[in-house]
């Protein structure tokens, strides 16, 4: 179905008809067309287990190839919620709020209302988050903001955005640069984010349970609830990371993506073509970034499979990704409400796209370094219990010299069991990964907690005395041997 309003949507942007009849048409859409909805059992079985295996327990996913269209809604909304996911749950979309802005302010650009090469302050005069006697801050544009070259942190502090670097010199992900973008915005336009969203995108795509803010039509759907609080903590508007919304709105979206339903074509040529590598600034060159550009408010990813569009969300404990193949006429989003969702992104994509390399991931630090690895030695414990960790790593290596499990990988395994209440099983794995890496300080921190979490002190305060050792400037493990020996007197 999604196929359908979406050829259909292409020409509602492009052309003028009577609106009594438009609406008409729209609404007898469901019933001239057959849905192209479809569910494989096998999926979503699959899916379950990679998303259990690391603790999140549930997920709402639109694959779409062509005019076919897979759904799933499984499992429950958060840990320790009895709310199953639906194909109405609404989650945070963290920074895949950013996308949806970007496209709105195309829309604008395309309309003549903004410049994507004229200094954003002088449609302002001033802001309120920058130093007034810092010259560089007048060069920030809008193309600049979206390809995401603005020389502001990701978030400033409460004194302001101090640059990092001069303007368009340096790639560096920011949503300080997306605030202020949406601040020019407001006043080009006169109206709030939320109206400039619905007017550009919502209204004429018919995202009708998308919104940067609270309404009331979340009380019954939305996977955080609506308590008082969850309520004011989802009242302001903000274009970096306030969509709320669900895979069913942000697959019709990424339709209009790839389609560029609402754009002129050069426009949306440039908002998906390479503007900037990403080369980012303060990190450390990895293999990931000679795969990875943006474009104007999206990520750009080459790998075997060809070019993607893509973009992650990342609001704590609310994980989403999209990856999009424009030419294979391919796209795939999910939501989950677990601070580990996006460890599951290469695995997923694996599942519904081909197997692969998801640079996107890799680019972002998130996940497994290997997931396979880390899945062929989790059966293997299955099998014969964590106290032979040891062993399966030695036996796995022997059947494939290429087999390993890296430091980061078995820390992340760990923590992951520790959340699962498997502390004891979390030792196991630490103690593995010491054995594996015995002068790297911070494990023997990860083993201290998983102790902590027994109950068992004296252990605990061995291994953060150990830790501090290896890595004074440890303050963590500093503070928490300190409350553990000031417990013993």
């Amino acid at each position: 179905m999604i196929y359908e309003r979406r050829l259909f949507l292409n020409l509602l942007f492009a052309i003028k008809i009577n609106m009594k009849k438009l609406i008409l048409i729209y609404l007898l859409l469901p019933l001239l067309l057959p849905s192209a909805f479809s569910q494989d059992s096998k999926k979503a079985a699959r899916l379950m287990e990679i998303s259990q295996a690391v603790n999140v327990p549930g997920i709402q996913l639109i694959y779409t190839k062509n005019n076919k269209t897979e759904e799933y809604d499984l499992g429950l909304s958060g840990n320790g919620s009895d709310k199953k996911v639906t194909t109405n749950t609404t989650f945070e979309a963290a920074s895949l709020s950013k996308c949806v802005f970007a496209y709105a302010v195309l829309r604008l650009y395309d309309r003549g209302l903004l410049d994507l090469d004229k200094p954003l302050l002088s449609y302002i005069g001033k802001y309120d988050r920058f130093d007034t006697t810092d010259s560089r801050y007048n060069k920030i544009t809008a193309r600049i903001v979206l390809k995401h070259r603005t020389g502001l942190p990701n978030w400033g502090n409460e004194k302001g955005a101090k640059l990092m670097f001069p303007p368009d010199s340096c790639f560096s992900y920011s949503g300080e640069g997306f605030v202020f973008l949406q601040r020019v915005v407001k006043k080009i336009t006169g109206k709030p984010l939320n109206q400039v969203a619905n007017e550009e995108l919502f209204g004429p795509l018919n995202m009708t349970g998308s919104s940067y803010e609270w309404t009331n039509k979340f009380d019954t759907v939305s996977a955080f609830g609506n308590s008082a609080e969850q309520i004011k903590r989802h009242s302001n508007q903000n274009a970096a990371y306030s969509l709320l919304t669900n895979a069913h709105d942000y697959t019709v979206f990424l339709q209009a993506l790839a389609n560029g339903t609402g754009l002129k074509p050069e426009t949306q040529q440039l908002m998906l073509e390479k503007a900037t590598p990403g080369t980012w600034f303060n990190h450390k060159p990895a293999e990931a970034t000679d795969h990875i550009w943006w474009g104007l408010g999206v990520g750009i990813q080459e790998n075997e499979k060809g070019k993607a569009i893509w973009h992650w969300g990342d609001n704590g404990d609310f994980k989403a990704f999209y990856i999009v193949f424009p030419a294979r006429h391919e796209s795939m989003v999910y939501f989950t409400h677990n601070n580990k969702g996006l460890f599951i992104a290469p695995e997923v994509i694996d599942l519904f796209l081909g197997k692969q390399t998801t640079w996107a991931i890799k680019w972002i630090g998130e996940g497994y370094d290997s997931p396979y690895a880390i899945k062929s030695f989790r059966a293997g414990l299955m099998k014969h219990g964590f106290d032979q960790a040891a062993e399966i790593t030695k036996s796995l290596k022997q059947k494939d010299t290429s087999f390993n499990l890296s430091e980061h990988d078995l820390n992340e395994f760990g923590f992951i069991l520790m959340q699962q209440d498997k502390a004891h099983e979390a030792t196991e794995i630490f103690k593995l990964n010491i054995s594996l890496n015995p002068k790297s300080g911070d494990l023997y921190d990860s083993l201290a907690e998983a102790y902590v979490k027994l109950g068992d002190k004296k252990l605990a305060a061995e291994n953060f005395k150990r830790c501090v050792e290896l890595n004074p400037k440890n303050d963590y493990a500093v503070e928490q041997l300190k409350k553990l020996l000031d417990g013993a007197n």
